[in-house]
C-alpha cells in the first residue's frame, strides 16, 4: 500500500467533517417531534383495497400498506431511540431530484431528522435504495409513501466514524484516512471478485470417462467436458484403482479432504460397477446416501452423464422416514423441535448398538414398537447400558434427563397429545434410525412393499462422517451379503458434532465390520493453493497430519472488516455488480452460519437490485449463474467460483471444534476466490497471517 501525505486537508473531508459537527450539534439539542400520521394512510389504503377488484392493483395497495405499516413502527420506536453519537452514520448523498431540489442524505442505523439533519435507516428508509442501488452519476428512481420520486445521485460516499471522530472518506475517486492528526490518500488495489468464472464444476459440464490416464474409451464413450474428473481419477494409484474397481472388496471407506475428489471416486464407482455387471448393479440396486437434498439433487444430474441412469440418490432421513411411515404407520410423522441435546447425543451414540441388541434378546416376544416404547422408558434399561457400553460419557443426571423425556414423549403420543405444539404426539427425529435397526433385529431384514428383502447391490455414503454408526449399522444392514459398499467422507468437515463419529476404525470398530480404507485423498481439484492453506488454518489442532496439495494457484483469500452491517452490505453490493457485469456466467454463494444472518443478507442485498439473487430456503440451490445466499450447511459438498463468508466474527465462529468444521466448510465451497467479511473483530479462527482491509 502505498501513501502520500497531503499538504492541506482535502475539501472531501472538510465538507465531512463540518456536516459531522453539525450532526453531533443538532443531537445534542433537545428534540422536537413532527409526527406524519401514518394511521390515517393506512386507513385510506385500507379503504381503497376493499373497493379495487384488478388483482394487480390490489398487489400494489398492499405493498404500499406494508412499507407504510413499516414507516409507522419505526416512527413510534425512533421517539425513543437516541442518536449514537459515537457512530452516527456511515453513509452520505447528495440527491438532485428533477425538480431541481438537492437533498443530503446520511445512511446510519437509526432515523433522526432534525433541524435540516436527515439519517435514514439503511434497513427499511425507502431512500436509503439509491445508495445500495447506484453510483455518483447515477440516476435514481424511488418510491416514497406511494409517490415516485427520480433523480441524480451527484454525491455518493462511504464513512467511517468512532468515538464521534471522522476517520475515512470514502468515493468513486478517493480514498482518505485519517492517521494520526494527518490525513493521507489510500492507494491500493480495488477489492475484486474476477477471473474465476467456470472455475467450479457443476452437473451440467459433467461428462463420462473413468480410468487410469481419463481414457476416452474407458466406458466407450466420449470424453466428458469438465476438466476436473479425468485429472482426479487419472492420478488414483494402482492400488487405490483396483480397491474401487473390485466389486467384492466388501467395505471400502475412502477419505479425502474438500474439493479432494472423494465423492467423485464414490460416482466412478458406481459407473464402472454398472458397466462391468450391469445385470448384478443395475441402478434399481443401487443407493447413493448424501448429506442433503441440494447433494441429492446435483448427484442425480451428474450420474446420467457417467451412463448411469436410474439410480436412487438419498438422504438418510428422506429414506428412513419413507421406511418408518410404511413399517409404522401406527407411529405420528411430525418430529420433535424440542428434543434436548443430551437426548439426541444419546441416540446418535454408538452404545445404542449393543444396548438394543441387548434389549431384543432379552425380551424376544415383543414386537419393535413395543420394545421401543419399553426400553426408552426403563430407567434400569438406560444407566446399566451406559454404564456398560459408555461409561463416564453420561452422567446420572444426564441419564434421568433422556429418562424423563423419553418418558414424557410416550406418554403423549400414548394419550394422543393436547393443543399446544410441545404436547402434540411426536417422535424425535434420531427414532427414525432406531426403529428401523429394531425392526432389523426382529426380523433380519427390512422388507420392500412387496415383502422381499431391502437388498442393495451397491450402497454408497458420501460424507459418512455426518452419520451416526446406528445410522450405517441400518444402512449396512440394508445391503446384500458380500455386497460392495463405498463410504466417502471428511472428519474435518464434519458437522453433526453429536453423532459419535471420531474416525473410520472407531466407528466400523463399534459395528464389527472389516474394512478397506483407501489411502487418503490429498490432492484438491477445486480450491486454489492459498484457499486450501486458509482452511487448514482454521481447522487448527483438527486439521489431519499429511496437508492437502493443491494443483492451481489463484488469488489470496482476503478478509474485510467494517463498523456496521450497513457499511459491510454497501461494500457487497457494489463488489457484486461490477462481478455480474464482468462476468455473467459466474456462481456466487454468500454463506453464513446461521440462518437469521441469511435473511439479514437477503434483506440488505434486496434493496441493492443485484440480478440473480437467491436466497436458499430448503435446499434449493439453482446450480447456475448468480448469488446464492444460503447457510454453510446447506452448502455442503457443493462448490462456487466465489465463496464470501458472512460474519466471520467471534460471535459466529468462536473457538470450538463445531465453528472450526462450519468455516473450514464455508471456506472449501470455493474454487477459484474467497472472502471473509466481518463487523468489529474478526473470528480468532482466523489465521495472524490474514491481512485486514475494509472500512478500517
Amino acid at each position: 500500500m502505498n501513501q502520500s501525505d497531503t499538504k492541506s486537508l482535502p475539501e472531501q473531508v472538510r465538507e465531512e467533517e463540518r456536516l459531522l459537527k453539525v450532526v453531533l450539534a443538532t443531537a445534542k439539542k433537545p428534540r422536537e417531534w413532527v409526527w406524519t400520521n401514518y394511521e390515517a394512510d393506512l386507513l385510506r389504503l385500507r379503504d381503497e383495497l376493499a373497493e379495487e377488484k384488478l388483482p394487480e392493483d390490489r398487489a400494489s395497495l398492499i405493498e404500499q400498506m406494508e412499507r407504510v405499516a413499516r414507516l409507522a413502527k419505526h416512527q413510534a420506536s425512533s421517539r425513543t431511540a437516541q442518536l449514537d453519537s459515537a457512530n452516527p452514520y456511515f453513509g452520505h448523498m447528495r440527491l438532485v431530484t428533477d425538480d431541481g431540489e438537492r437533498r443530503d442524505v446520511l445512511i446510519g442505523k437509526q432515523t433522526f431528522i432534525k433541524d435540516g439533519v436527515r439519517i435514514v435507516d439503511w434497513r427499511n428508509a425507502p431512500i436509503s435504495q439509491a445508495f445500495y442501488q447506484g453510483q455518483e452519476g447515477d440516476d435514481y428512481a424511488v418510491h416514497i409513501a406511494g409517490r415516485l420520486v427520480e433523480g441524480e445521485i451527484s454525491l455518493r460516499r462511504t464513512l467511517a466514524i468512532r468515538s464521534g471522530e471522522l476517520l475515512r472518506v470514502k468515493s468513486a475517486d478517493n480514498d482518505w484516512r485519517k492517521e494520526g492528526e494527518e490525513w493521507v490518500e489510500v492507494i491500493e488495489r480495488k477489492p475484486q471478485l474476477q477471473g474465476g468464472a467456470g472455475s467450479a464444476a457443476r452437473p451440467e459440464s459433467m461428462g463420462p470417462v473413468l480410468g487410469v490416464g481419463g481414457a476416452a474409451t474407458a466406458f466407450g464413450h466420449r470424453d466428458r467436458v469438465d476438466k476436473h474428473l479425468p485429472e482426479i481419477v487419472s492420478l488414483l494409484d494402482a492400488e487405490q484403482f483396483q480397491l474401487i474397481t473390485r466389486p467384492d472388496s466388501g467395505i471400502v471407506a475412502i477419505q479425502g479432504s474438500a474439493g479432494s475428489g472423494k465423492t467423485t471416486v464414490a460416482l466412478h464407482r458406481v459407473a464402472y460397477l454398472a458397466f462391468h455387471d450391469p445385470r448384478r448393479f443395475s441402478p434399481r440396486r443401487t443407493l447413493i446416501i448424501v448429506f442433503s437434498p441440494a447433494l441429492a439433487l446435483y448427484i442425480s444430474r451428474v450420474l446420467p452423464a457417467l451412463g448411469v441412469e436410474g439410480v436412487s440418490v438419498r438422504t438418510f432421513e428422506s429414506w428412513s422416514l419413507q421406511l418408518r411411515r410404511r413399517l409404522y404407520p401406527r407411529y405420528p410423522t411430525r418430529y420433535s423441535d424440542e428434543t434436548p441435546g443430551v437426548v439426541s447425543r444419546f441416540k446418535l451414540h454408538s452404545a445404542l448398538i449393543p444396548m438394543l441388541k441387548d434389549g431384543a434378546e432379552v425380551n424376544p416376544d415383543m414386537r419393535p414398537w413395543e420394545l421401543f416404547d419399553e426400553l426408552f422408558t426403563t430407567k434400569a434399561f438406560l444407566s446399566a447400558g451406559l454404564n456398560e457400553y459408555a461409561p463416564g460419557e453420561f452422567s446420572p443426571n444426564e441419564v434421568t434427563l433422556i429418562h424423563r423425556w423419553c418418558s414424557s414423549q410416550h406418554s403423549i403420543r400414548d394419550d394422543g397429545g393436547g393443543l399446544r405444539d410441545y404436547e402434540k404426539p411426536a417422535l424425535d427425529a434420531e427414532d427414525d434410525a432406531i426403529l428401523l435397526y429394531l425392526y432389523q433385529l426382529a426380523n433380519g431384514y427390512l422388507p420392500m412393499p412387496n415383502g422381499r428383502p431391502v437388498d442393495y447391490a451397491h450402497l454408497v455414503v458420501d460424507e459418512a462422517q455426518d452419520l451416526s454408526p446406528l445410522e450405517l449399522q441400518v444402512l449396512l444392514g440394508s445391503v446384500q451379503k458380500d455386497g460392495p459398499v463405498t463410504l466417502a467422507g471428511d472428519t474435518a468437515q464434519q458437522l453433526m458434532e453429536s453423532n459419535d463419529f471420531k474416525s473410520w476404525d472407531q466407528v466400523l470398530g463399534a459395528l464389527g465390520r472389516e474394512h478397506i480404507e483407501v489411502s487418503p485423498l490429498n490432492v484438491s481439484y477445486r480450491s486454489t493453493y492459498h484457499i486450501a492453506r486458509l482452511a487448514r488454518a482454521v481447522l487448527g489442532p483438527l486439521a489431519p497430519k499429511e496437508p492437502l496439495v493443491a494443483i492451481r494457484d489463484g488469488v489470496s483469500p482476503e478478509l474485510f472488516r467494517f463498523d456496521e452491517r450497513g457499511q459491510a452490505f454497501s461494500f457487497l453490493a457494489d463488489a457484486l455488480k461490477a462481478l455480474v457485469d464482468a462476468e455473467p456466467t459466474a456462481n456466487v454463494a454468500l454463506l453464513c452460519r446461521y440462518e437469521a444472518q441469511v435473511t439479514e443478507a437477503w434483506d440488505a442485498l434486496s434493496r441493492a437490485d443485484l440480478p440473480s439473487l437467491h436466497k436458499v430456503s430448503d435446499y434449493d440451490f439453482r446450480f447456475s449463474p448468480g448469488i446464492e445466499i444460503a447457510e454453510i450447511r446447506k452448502a455442503k459438498g457443493l462448490e462456487f467460483d466465489y465463496v464470501v463468508v458472512l460474519h466471520a466474527d467471534d460471535a459466529s465462529f468462536p473457538e470450538d471444534p463445531a465453528s472450526r468444521h462450519h468455516l473450514h466448510v464455508g471456506i472449501t465451497r470455493a474454487a477459484y476466490q474467497c472472502w471473509l467479511v466481518c463487523v468489529g473483530n474478526p473470528s480468532s479462527l482466523l489465521p495472524d497471517w490474514m491481512p485486514i482491509r475494509g472500512m478500517v
